[in-house]
């Protein structure tokens, strides 16, 4: 089969680069692929520099300068690139994350968040969340269960830690069959880190890990064994990992500023559909009967670019 040669623009966004280097490790279990990955500046003016490189590119007509198959990227800044290098080489430009509506056009194929709810097109294609690096595999643990923290973020919700608090300590109390990991991240607050912290270290049960403090692919290995995930709602990237990696996951909430934002429409799919529990749904009935199917949306992505234009077996 021949190899598909691929190049990944990359924004230093960790939580972007997740998102196609997903799609790429799930294209890697079906066919060859050779892969450059090219870093970028994340700035207003290389972001201008490179849009206006794409201009030139379309008033002046380039032919094929490069022998790629593939230009993917996620995020507004790597938008430019893909385009350029697309248009530059003759290779089929993809995108994760819903680019503005003058731009959809230019994109071969753009893998879209049902919470973003756009018009249906020929190139959009939707998924359950944002696809991801994280792999069921498996392993695990009943008696296993992890609790992440998000933190601060003005434009989408309202931060309480007494009562984020609260809720942790009546998840572990409900739960003292399970040894619990906690683990902050780099939105949530000092004071929150230092409550739960003093929370911690009061009980056998529970370990408290700083997000500072954890190497780079620690939380994916935690996701291997934790048979239950707590995750704020705020951080529902977190979310999505956690169910494709085949855990049990719950959410604890946030008062979202805006009612129907597209955070909030992403949880209460979760939830309608069965995918994940909600705080109040657990207080009620005290366990973590598992409903729904786990998520691999970047299997899901692999594939239909594969439908497109690569294996016509694969359905």
């Amino acid at each position: 089969m021949k190899t598909c040669k691929i190049t990944a623009i990359l924004d230093g966004s960790p939580g972007h680069e997740k998102q196609t280097e997903g799609i790429i490790r799930a294209l890697e279990k079906y066919i060859p692929v050779e892969i450059t990955r090219l870093k970028i500046k994340k700035t207003f003016l290389s972001d201008i520099v490179s849009w206006l490189k794409v201009l030139a590119g379309l008033c002046w007509k380039i032919g094929k300068t490069q022998d790629v198959d593939l230009v993917m990227g996620t995020g507004t800044h790597t938008h430019p690139h893909v385009i350029k290098m697309g248009n530059a080489g003759g290779a089929k430009k993809i995108i994760c994350m819903f680019p503005a509506p003058f731009l959809i056009e230019m994109f071969d194929l753009c893998f879209v968040p049902n919470h973003d709810r756009p018009r249906p097109g020929k190139n959009i294609f939707l998924t359950v969340g944002p696809p991801n690096i994280s792999e069921n595999k498996h392993i695990h643990k009943k008696d296993t269960g992890l609790i992440l923290i998000g933190g601060v973020d003005e434009k989408s919700h309202v931060w309480d830690s007494d009562k984020i608090c609260g809720y942790i300590e009546q998840i572990v109390s409900e739960s003292v069959n399970l040894n619990w990991t906690i683990s902050s991240s780099p939105r949530t607050p000092e004071e929150m880190d230092a409550k739960i912290n003093q929370f911690a270290a009061g009980r056998e049960n529970v370990s408290f890990f700083r997000f500072a403090d954890t190497p780079k692919g620690w939380v994916e290995k935690q996701y291997d064994t934790s048979g239950v995930v707590w995750v704020t709602a705020d951080s529902l990237s977190m979310v999505y990992e956690a169910l494709t990696a085949g855990c049990t996951t719950c959410i604890i909430p946030v008062e979202w500023k805006q009612k129907e934002n597209k955070f909030a429409y992403s949880e209460h799919y979760l939830y309608d559909h069965k995918i994940a529990i909600s705080y109040d749904n657990w207080k009620q009935n005290k366990d973590y009967k598992k409903s729904g199917s786990s998520l691999d949306e970047s299997d899901r992505c692999a594939r239909e670019i594969l439908r497109r234009w690569g294996s016509k077996n694969l359905q």
